[in-house]
């Protein structure tokens, strides 16, 4: 994949996962060409940002969708072919890469993934989910297309929602949902997320060796240490 890709990643609270996200994607820019910039609104996470060569921009977490619209707008200052959309207890595999490599290869506008496996970092539960529709996780856009459908910003002033929020804005917009491997994207759950572990009803439930199969040693033993 030559493709150059921005990864842009929002962080509040919740430390230790974002510190596993954190060593997943200095991983991952050994083998693909990947720049993360980091909306920080606390200390310790710009501190964090820095120590692993990451971007950041500081705003206030006063609003998420106004936080994200500075990350955007940011974003667009940056050398990239397509933005990356990430959370801070998201965890990304290699797998993902290539089953995007056709999308890549052909220039597509925009795309992104359906599916994922849910941990419940307390509980050391897994759960597949399909949304059925593309998530905020791992959806890529062209720079261009970024640039020309956000004038405006890419989210409304919101805390809630943002993935089918901000796809409104591309309505206009040719864009290919990846039937992915649900262990290609991974959503760590914590008592601080918006949406917890419990709140989605029609997950898959399944043993947590299963669950974490997509995952190195490390990272399922930094899991396991939460």
């Amino acid at each position: 994949m030559d493709k150059k890709i921005l990864i842009l990643l929002p962080i509040w609270g919740r430390e230790k996962i974002t510190k596993i996200c954190f060593d997943n994607l200095k991983e991952l820019q050994k083998t693909f060409n990947i720049e993360v910039l980091c909306v920080v609104s606390e200390q310790w996470a710009k501190i964090e940002a820095f120590k692993y060569g990451f971007k950041h921009i500081e705003t206030s977490n006063d609003c998420l969708g106004t936080k994200m619209n500075v990350g955007v707008e940011r974003a667009k200052e940056f050398n990239f072919d397509y933005l990356m959309n990430l959370g801070s207890d998201d965890i990304i595999t290699e797998d993902l890469f290539k089953s995007y490599d056709d999308l890549f290869k052909r220039n597509d506008p925009m795309f992104g993934s359906t599916r994922l496996t849910f941990i419940d970092s307390k509980e050391k539960e897994c759960a597949t989910f399909d949304y059925n529709v593309m998530i905020g996780a791992g959806r890529c856009i062209r720079k261009d297309i970024l640039v020309r459908y956000t004038k405006d910003g890419m989210y409304d002033k919101i805390q809630a929602g943002l993935d089918m929020n901000s796809a409104k804005r591309f309505s206009e917009v040719q864009t290919v949902e990846v039937e992915n491997n649900p262990n290609t994207i991974y959503d760590i759950k914590s008592d601080t997320n918006i949406w917890s572990y419990k709140d989605f009803n029609k997950k898959k439930v399944i043993d947590f060796e299963t669950g974490v199969s997509g995952l190195t040693t490390s990272q399922i033993d930094s899991i396991l240490d939460l």
